[in-house]
Parts: structure tokens; sequence; C-alpha cells
């Protein structure tokens, strides 16, 4: 009985050394008030201009033998009204995978490649609408469906990711797409492509993306470059400079981005400033100003440049 005993205590030391777990809750909430400009738009509340309203849980178990276990659910919501995009749970991020010495694998619904390696001047999104990405970055996807990606291990500042997404449906295209990295001391390159992202029909354009970034100390100077395959040669592209900069206890940031449309182009100038009241909770304030060549934003006259703001509180927990 006691040699028993004795061997069950060892099997439940050895199960708890293998088996050793942690689960994490962590989000963040942000809203504000803004004011988009134009004849359309009166003051209104708004959420997710510094970040992403959202909450996640996300874990990790061990393994043995420097392999790992991990998940992640992610759900984004509104933080001004409650609801939660197309009620859907896990609108961001949810998957399983493994990570271990041959670098991290995920299956299920995960960050678009192009997307993850994007290197935006502001770090926040700005006031509604002031972007000239929406015709480009984002509207081929943040994130991916039943995606399996893989991301390789470090190499001397060196990484890349894989990826690829079945259809799931006769004569429906799979998504693929692949980046490459390079981040080492004060500088940072990125290359990304994506192809059929959601999976769509045939016909959908592709994505490339090139971006970088030089920390000089005092500021850090970013750009990134977006092109679409099967769109027409005036309005396939878009870019955008940036600069951060450390400023009393927040940070500076402005932009300025210029997107291909039709005959004309659309240009942005927006930037604000980032007050870090702690380590988890910011206030901010964002200004942008937009014109648009093709048509008129938020009911402006065609080709009239408009400015609009916003004031807002984003806490991470």
């Amino acid at each position: 009985m006691k040699k028993t005993l004795i061997a069950l205590a060892a099997v439940a030391a050895t199960s708890a050394a293998f088996a050793q777990s942690s689960v994490t809750l962590s989000g963040t909430v942000d809203v504000g008030l803004e004011d988009r400009g134009g004849q359309v738009s009166p003051l209104e509340m708004t959420s997710s201009r510094l970040g992403t309203s959202h909450w996640a849980v996300s874990g990790t178990e061990d393994l043995g033998g420097g392999l790992k276990a991990i998940f992640k659910i992610a759900t984004s919501f509104d933080a001004s009204t409650g609801t939660t995009a197309g009620n859907v749970l896990g609108n961001n991020d949810m998957w399983v995978g493994l990570q271990g010495g041959f670098g991290t694998l995920k299956l299920g619904r995960s960050f678009n490649p192009t997307f993850n390696l994007a290197l935006t001047a502001n770090s926040t999104k700005g006031v509604t609408g002031y972007q000239t990405r929406s015709n480009t970055l984002f509207t081929n996807g943040v994130y991916v469906d039943n995606q399996i990606l893989y991301t390789t291990p470090n190499f001397g500042g060196f990484s890349g990711q894989i990826s690829y997404a079945p259809s799931e449906a006769a004569g429906v295209n799979a998504h693929r797409g692949f980046g490459v990295s390079y981040a080492n001391g004060p500088l940072a390159v990125n290359f990304a492509y994506s192809k059929n992202v959601g999976q769509v029909a045939p016909g959908i354009t592709s994505l490339r993306l090139l971006a970088a970034s030089y920390n000089f100390g005092p500021a850090k100077l970013l750009f990134s470059y977006n092109d679409r395959a099967n769109v027409a040669s005036d309005a396939d592209n878009d870019w955008a400079l940036g600069v951060t900069a450390p400023v009393g206890p927040g940070e500076l940031w402005a932009s300025y981005d210029r997107s291909e449309a039709g005959a004309g182009t659309t240009r942005v100038i927006h930037g604000g400033y980032k007050y870090f009241l702690s380590k988890r909770t910011t206030a901010y304030v964002n200004i942008g100003n937009k014109k648009n060549a093709q048509q008129g934003f938020n009911g402006s006259p065609v080709g009239k440049a408009i400015t609009g703001w916003g004031v807002g509180l984003a806490h991470n927990f």
C-alpha cells in the first residue's frame, strides 16, 4: 500500500511538471468623443480610436521538452454601445497552436501576415475615416478565417510567416500569404504578401506591403507602401510617411498619407498626442485633415478638404 501511494505521488508530481499551465484575461476599453467634420457627422461618442476595445482569454501549457500548447480567444466590441461586431465570439483572434524551438503554429482565426507586419506611423487609428489605407490594407482583411499560420523563430533579427486558409467552397479561392521581417536595433523592415483574403470569389485582389522604421532616439520615422494587384493602375496603391516622438509624459504622432483614387488622389494629414496617465491608462487627442479627389467625405463637396477631431480615454487590463 505504501509503495502504491509513493508510486501515485511520483506520477502526480511528474504530471504536474508536464502540465504547468496559465490562463490570462486581458483587454482594452477605449472610448471618447469625436467630430468627423463635413456636413453629416455631428458630435458623437465612439470607440477604439487609440487601439481596439476588446477582451481576450489566452493561455499556455508546458508539454515538456520545450514544447508548449497555446491558445487565444479575443473579441472586440464597441465600448460606447456595448455591442459586438456581428455578435460573434472571437471576432478578432480565435486559435489554438503549438510553440517550440521550431517556431509557432496557429490553427484558427488569426492575423493576416500582411496586416500583422504593417508599420503605421501612429500606432493609433486616429479620427474615424481619416486614413487612406481603407481601400487597400484594411479591406484586404485584418484577420483570416480557417487559417494555418506558421511563424519561424528569430534568426539574428530575421523572421518569417507563412499562411494558408482553405476555401471550403467550390469555385472559391483559398487564401495564401507570407511575410519576411528584420528587426535589430533601431531598424525594422517588413515585406508581406497576401492573396484571396477571406477565401473570396475569383478576381479579388492580392496585396503587397513594404514597411520600414528607424528609431533615431528623439524620434522614430516610419514608412509604409501598399500595392494591390488586379486593380486599375490609377487606384491600386497608397503610402504613408509618419513620425512619433516622446514629448513630456506622453507621445506625439503625425502622418502624411496619400492614396490613389481614380483620376486623383486622397490626401490625409493626421496626428495627435497620447498622454500616459499610467502604464495602462492613456488619454489622447486626435486631429485629421482629409481631401478626397473623387468624392466628398461626410457630405463635403468633392475635392474639398475637411477637418475632424476626437478625444478619448483608453485603459488596458
